[in-house]
């Protein structure tokens, strides 16, 4: 048995902590491994137990990195499965059409019991930050939308790859005192932001193709800086709710909640609260989270869509 940093670990155990400390360069090794230490610590001491196995440090390191390292745990702890799961559906169509496509609507806590009045016929604009049309992100869009003109909403559906949406330059002029303008950049955000503010509902949905949101969604929301004016006063003022959709492929459903979180932080930041978050996942493998027609493969699964249309009808329920 090795001892490191006075903490003795069996010898699968040890082999696992190396192998976990070779995922990132020299620059961060340090700092991580303070923290799976730490971690590691701190449940011996819970469970009274001397030696660290395999089981306990992946566990640590679970506590300390996000969900998006579990494809490497599950290549660590049962190779196999991962290769039937995940490898095989890059190359045997069968396996590719027997993978999970999941749904998962988030939960979230009653709303309060009280009397109020909705709006009638409430505005939702929905942003699609998928550049394919018809995918599942669009499609997830689409069922939402349903819901909220179900609940009699007037609804609306903006594709960010279409429109002309240039980069925040960074001029910081939206944060002077007597700036006018949201923002002085000339493009189509301008009748965007407009649209936003007419809103009572916003709905964004986004895939996920490198561990973080799409780069149309990167762009568009540094766009939204130019509604927190001069001394951090925003531009939009409470009462606007929102929906959050997150779609990838790893057919797990929490792998990338943290990317969802960061979105939801920021529309909160702004004023908006988000009332219903969708995570979607299964979109991977020989086909690309495609069907033999380069549709959503979503739509093979309607009792997945019918948790987005309940979420929009929701949506719309929750509009103060």
């Amino acid at each position: 048995m090795k001892e490191i940093h006075n903490i003795q670990f069996t010898p699968d155990g040890q082999a696992v902590f190396e192998k976990i400390m070779g995922i990132w360069p020299p620059i961060l090794q340090q700092r991580k491994q303070d923290q799976i230490l730490t971690m590691l610590r701190m449940l011996m001491a819970s469970r009274r137990v001397k030696v660290a196995d395999q089981t306990l440090v992946i566990e640590a390191t679970r506590y300390v990195v996000p969900k998006s390292y579990d494809p490497f745990f599950h290549m660590i702890q049962d190779m196999k499965k991962f290769k039937r799961r995940i490898l095989d559906t890059f190359s045997d169509i069968k396996a590719y059409n027997a993978r999970p496509v999941r749904v998962h609507r988030w939960k979230h806590p009653p709303a309060p019991k009280k009397k109020r009045t909705c709006a009638t016929n409430p505005r939702v604009v929905a942003f699609c930050a998928s550049p394919r049309k018809h995918g599942n992100t669009d499609m997830l869009i689409d069922k939402a939308l349903e819901g909220c003109r179900v609940h009699g909403a007037q609804t609306e559906k903006i594709y960010l790859h279409d429109i002309d949406m240039g980069f925040c330059i960074g001029c910081r002029r939206c944060k002077e005192p007597k700036a006018e303008q949201i923002c002085v950049v000339k493009d189509d955000m301008q009748k965007v932001y407009q649209k936003i503010i007419d809103a009572q509902a916003i709905i964004i949905g986004f895939p996920i193709y490198t561990g973080r949101e799409a780069a149309q969604l990167s762009t568009f929301l540094d766009r939204w800086d130019g509604f927190e004016r001069y001394m951090f006063k925003s531009a939009l003022q409470p009462g606007r709710v929102a929906m959050v959709i997150g779609t990838w492929g790893y057919p797990y459903p929490d792998t990338y909640d943290h990317v969802i979180e960061s979105i939801i932080t920021i529309l909160s930041l702004h004023k908006i609260e988000t009332v219903e978050a969708l995570s979607a996942c299964g979109f991977e493998g020989m086909l690309h989270g495609l069907d033999e027609n380069h549709r959503g493969v979503i739509a093979h699964y309607p009792r997945e869509l019918q948790k987005a249309f309940d979420a929009g009808y929701a949506l719309v329920r929750a509009i103060p």
